[in-house]
């Protein structure tokens, strides 16, 4: 792994650091997007470099960037503090672990979604399939059959919404790194807390996309796992493949983790969950949320009227994002760290409605 002295060093790195410092110094902010240490053309350099500042603490950024640091060291704060607040906000944004894609970087303001709508497929008056496309069969030499696709149009306006985090000039002057870095994890999370909720809302809502939504009534004053395996069934007689629930800790304390209800069948063993999910639920890789949009209030510290979502990831829900973590009322890369606000922008927008089964508690 490249040491700090050791990228300030390379000459493509050096002429990247005079253009993040002309971004800085020009438009008072810093996003990758517009100018980045990692903009180098070399790849086998970039992989390099994002390795370093993956791993190379903050910090050690921040002490070497001081007038006895290393020379051009500065300029590389504002890359490793973006890449550092990607990773805090991850703990609590779990829009990624959901949506379809996360889609960034476009040109212009909003983006328009073509989704395909599905045509169904029937034996007599037996529906058996649905497509976006569907194959048709062709002879050797013939000429290939074509058909028309019906679509729908959804349209990502990203809202913005940002955090100022409470890091006073004491710190920077004290060269108190390691709490400042506590401060930026807040604000990262607090973002990304607030992203997911608004996921979260586009995604109960179902205001685009094609289909009918899915919704089903919890059997008793509690989800339960019965709750949860018919969501499964009816997101699946919808032709798709539901592998992914939203939960809360209530809904999942309360009742759906009572050993009579979850536990699987004999010789049954399921696998277990990927790496960025809490749990495996028999077949769905589960998210915890405390989403204020999966309850009502809180009675004697209990959500009520508890909701449940049961999906297939890749083809509920479609988010859109731009300019996403950029660091805002930043010119200087130490001096200005003490006002610095984070800015993202977001729109999330349902591709196929039936791909999701929203479960709500009574």
């Amino acid at each position: 792994m490249l040491s700090i002295q050791e990228i300030v060093q390379k000459d493509e790195v050096k002429t990247q650091l005079r253009n993040v410092e002309d971004a800085m110094d020009g438009y008072g902010l810093f996003h990758p997007e517009v100018a980045s240490v990692l903009n180098v053309e070399d790849y086998s350099l970039r992989l390099q470099l994002e390795e370093a500042l993956q791993k190379i603490p903050l910090r050690e950024f921040l002490a070497k960037s001081g007038t006895t640091g290393i020379g051009g060291a500065a300029y590389l704060v504002p890359d490793a503090m973006h890449m550092h607040i990607l990773g805090a906000s991850k703990l609590s944004d779990k829009v990624p672990q959901f949506a379809a894609e996360v889609v960034e970087g476009w040109v212009g303001g909003d983006l328009k979604v073509d989704i395909a709508v599905r045509q169904q497929e029937t034996v007599g008056t037996d529906l058996k399939r649905k497509w976006t496309l569907q194959p048709r069969p062709f002879s050797s030499g013939g000429t290939m059959p074509s058909q028309t696709v019906e679509t729908i149009q959804a349209t990502l306006t990203p809202v913005s919404f940002s955090v100022a985090p409470r890091i006073s000039s004491d710190l920077i002057e004290d060269a108190n790194f390691a709490l400042f870095e506590w401060h930026l994890n807040q604000a990262a999370q607090q973002l990304g807390y607030h992203a997911t909720d608004l996921a979260i809302s586009d995604l109960k809502a179902a205001a685009d996309g094609d289909g009918a939504a899915n919704t089903l009534g919890a059997t008793s004053p509690s989800t339960t796992a019965t709750n949860i395996l018919d969501a499964v069934a009816q997101v699946g007689a919808e032709f798709w493949h539901p592998d992914t629930m939203i939960v809360t800790h209530e809904a999942w304390a309360d009742n759906i983790s009572d050993v009579t209800n979850a536990a699987p069948a004999p010789n049954i063993v399921f696998p277990p969950a990927a790496p960025e999910y809490d749990m495996k639920f028999h077949v769905l890789d589960t998210i915890f949320s405390t989403s204020s949009n999966l309850f009502a209030t809180i009675t004697t510290k209990k959500f009520t009227l508890v909701v449940t979502l049961v999906l297939d990831r890749s083809a509920a829900l479609l988010c859109g994002r731009k300019r996403w973590m950029q660091i805002e009322n930043y010119a200087e890369p130490v001096a200005d760290l003490s006002g610095v606000v984070i800015s993202c922008r977001q729109d999330c927008v349902t591709l196929y409605k039936d791909a999701c089964c929203v479960i709500t508690e009574a």
